[in-house]
């Protein structure tokens, strides 16, 4: 679910520090084909071996991708299996949760319908709401921001984070710290003022943008792509994709990151560029049947809101989201023009900590990218609360899910439920991470801000998502 570039060196994975594997003794597996097939393939998962995932691939899955898996390893530290929800001859979904984190999903595993022993397909998907048995206690203010801190600190000594941690309640900053280095060369801190490259955190503005055309008569969600881009090469797309579709990432519209992409990466450089390389790309599916994450659907939407609006992508958000919200440490420039506060992604290779310079696109995109601060992003909250950018209908109906996952508004990611109901998004790849979450019933926002590899800031943010306490009486006005 980020814009993650999935070219990763294998040692880099095999370097982390990571715990052991986890048991998956502990709950009753069934004594079917397929239960016994997913307890084997998370065993060999769980190792980080690569030859024990490649014994498992070449016994009953031929299609897994071996390095993929490996880089998922890194990322989560292994899975712990929780409970089987449902199960049969043919296909089995479980329960599953981080080894390293408190994110909890679950994993379907479906065999082929000719021959029990290979696996057809194998699906991981993040659980929006997850069972109240299986989130963990919740604590005081101050017992929680010392666990955050501590893991953060764990995490800083692993070399796993560098970034800034931000907690406000209300529009009170009640945590602020800074971790690690902004740039190695220099050896200069992060500070306050340090920003950070978003990734596809931006996907909120470029939302924002979208919703505030559709407010002002500009736009309307559930018109097709070509009422707005006439001249869009794939007609079939263009007539059959709605704003809508583009929004709820059910377009069919793909990804951004392909081969073609990079071997023109620093000459794509407007959306324009982009619609010109993957134009002619028929969708991958009938719009609003699927749901599948599109970086591309996004650069979409910001070419629809530089047709509308007469303006950049960039000077619209600029004029009407960063200047009305106070956001004066945010942008989009490209990245040959240098900015002292932006900190240097650092990415794990074969010879350690590098610089991302060398994956980053030319400027970033309505898809994602760009670069803001912690106190950038609680303004950016604390204006989405009070009713500065979207009207507060306008608002609810975008944090609300409109996707059959649950997990996805207008642009915004979602999770939990009641006074643990909770918006935002998260950003990643190489040398970057971030979240932001806003819970709108407590008026509680956390972000965490990275120049370091994925997952470190978005578990930070989670793992005080989860203990924090949630005080109803904060109340938010719109204006």
């Amino acid at each position: 679910m980020h814009l993650f570039n999935k070219k990763i060196s294998l040692l880099a994975l095999f370097c982390a520090a990571f715990a052991s594997a986890t048991t998956l003794a502990d709950i009753r597996w069934p004594d079917t084909p397929a239960a016994q097939l997913a307890k084997q393939r998370l065993q060999a998962f769980n190792t980080g071996d690569a030859a024990k995932l490649q014994a498992f691939k070449t016994a009953h899955e031929p299609d897994m991708q071996l390095e993929r898996e490996l880089a998922f390893r890194q990322m989560t530290g292994g899975f712990e299996a929780l409970r089987v929800t449902q199960d049969d001859a043919g296909q089995v979904t479980v329960i599953i949760r981080e080894h390293d984190g408190d994110r909890v999903g679950s994993m379907t595993l479906q065999l082929d319908g000719k021959d029990s022993k290979r696996v057809k397909s194998v699906s991981l998907q993040p659980m929006a709401i997850v069972p109240a048995d299986l989130m963990p206690t919740r604590l005081s203010e101050h017992d929680a921001q010392q666990r955050l801190q501590s893991k953060a600190q764990k995490l800083l000594a692993e070399e796993q984070f560098a970034g800034n941690l931000l907690v406000a309640r209300g529009g009170d900053i009640r945590l602020q710290q800074h971790f690690g280095d902004a740039r190695r060369d220099i050896a200069q801190k992060n500070t306050a003022n340090t920003q950070f490259r978003l990734g596809s955190m931006y996907k909120m503005f470029t939302a924002i943008a979208v919703l505030q055309l559709v407010e002002r008569g500009q736009l309307q969600l559930d018109a097709p792509l070509i009422t707005y881009l006439s001249d869009y090469p794939n007609t079939t797309l263009a007539k059959n994709t709605t704003l809508r579709h583009l929004l709820t990432h059910t377009g069919g519209t793909g990804d951004i990151f392909t081969d073609e992409y990079q071997q023109q990466r620093l000459k794509t450089r407007e959306h324009a560029d982009y619609v010109r390389l993957f134009g002619h790309r028929a969708p991958e599916f009938t719009p609003g049947s699927r749901e599948a994450y599109s970086n591309y659907g996004y650069v979409l939407l910001g070419r629809v809101i530089e047709r509308v609006s007469g303006q950049s992508y960039h000077t619209y958000v600029r004029d009407h989201i960063f200047k009305p919200a106070g956001m004066h440490a945010t942008g989009a420039e490209p990245e040959e023009q240098v900015r002292t506060q932006l900190s240097v992604g650092y990415m794990h290779s074969e010879k350690g900590l590098v610089n991302n310079r060398d994956t980053l696109p030319w400027r970033g995109t309505a898809a994602g990218g760009g670069y803001s601060t912690t106190g950038d992003l609680q303004l950016f909250a604390q204006a989405l609360l009070n009713g500065k950018l979207i009207a507060a209908q306008t608002l609810a109906a975008a944090t609300r899910s409109q996707t059959p996952s649950g997990l996805y508004g207008y642009g915004f990611q979602l999770g939990g439920e009641g006074t643990a109901r909770h918006f935002g998004h998260v950003g990643g790849a190489e040398g970057m991470n971030g979240a932001l979450r806003i819970y709108p019933a407590t008026g509680d926002v956390v972000i965490a801000l990275s120049n370091m590899d994925p997952p470190a800031a978005e578990s930070l943010v989670e793992y005080y998502g989860n203990r924090m306490p949630l005080v109803t009486t904060v109340t938010t006005q719109s204006k």
